[in-house]
């Protein structure tokens, strides 16, 4: 047999061996990151249902609550916003995330910090038959979502063929609120750039 064409076997091992790393790599960019609903369950628990509005209008609109219930949760909303906003040590950090003028020099508790704009409010079923929650929501400029306080994000827009529906991790609704924390630099690069998240307290502080 004519033997003269064909590559030395090493030569053949090392290109099976580049072929198969090239294969894997590409199973673990297609296959292996997790889904937003994946991430969400992981860092706030199975999803439950609840609805997004930017404003009282739009709620009544959906026809699914009262007037009263939309003020309510409006008012909730911007009661809390001062606590539950997500807080940064500086504007630039505050809206490299929620974008150009959508931040604000803020105060609570002798302390000074930059939070985004409250953007909108939510509605939500607490578990075992606990009535409602209300919370406000913050429009991260990145990737267009709604997040709450704590940084739970909104998905699967549109869930039950109503557009105001979402899914959110269940902790979002029936964990009790708490005050955000500030959101420094080192805090930012520790968790690998921002957006990151604490899974311990499902907060955007590290």
């Amino acid at each position: 047999m004519d033997t003269s064409s064909r590559p030395p076997a090493r030569r053949r091992m090392r290109s099976a061996a580049a072929g198969l790393t090239a294969i894997g790599s590409v199973a673990m960019l297609t296959g292996c990151d997790p889904s937003p609903e994946e991430m969400s369950r992981k860092q706030f628990g199975p999803p439950t249902e609840v609805a997004a509005f930017k404003s009282v209008s739009e709620c009544v609109a959906a026809d699914d609550y009262t007037q009263a219930q939309c003020e309510d949760a409006q008012r909730t909303a911007a009661n809390d916003d001062n606590r539950t906003a997500p807080r940064f040590a500086d504007k630039d950090m505050c809206e490299a995330q929620f974008g150009n003028g959508s931040c604000q020099p803020r105060n609570d508790g002798g302390q000074s910090f930059f939070a985004p704009l409250l953007t909108g409010f939510l509605i939500g079923q607490i578990a075992n038959g606990g009535g409602y929650r209300y919370g406000g929501l913050y429009r991260d400029r990145r990737d267009d979502r709604y997040y709450t306080g704590s940084g739970a994000w909104l998905y699967n827009g549109g869930y039950g063929g109503r557009g105001y529906r979402y899914q959110v991790g269940s902790q979002a609704i029936n964990a009790p609120v708490t005050t955000s924390r500030i959101q420094t630099r080192s805090s930012v690069v520790s968790r690998g750039g921002f957006g990151g998240r604490s899974s311990s307290r499902g907060g955007w502080g590290g």
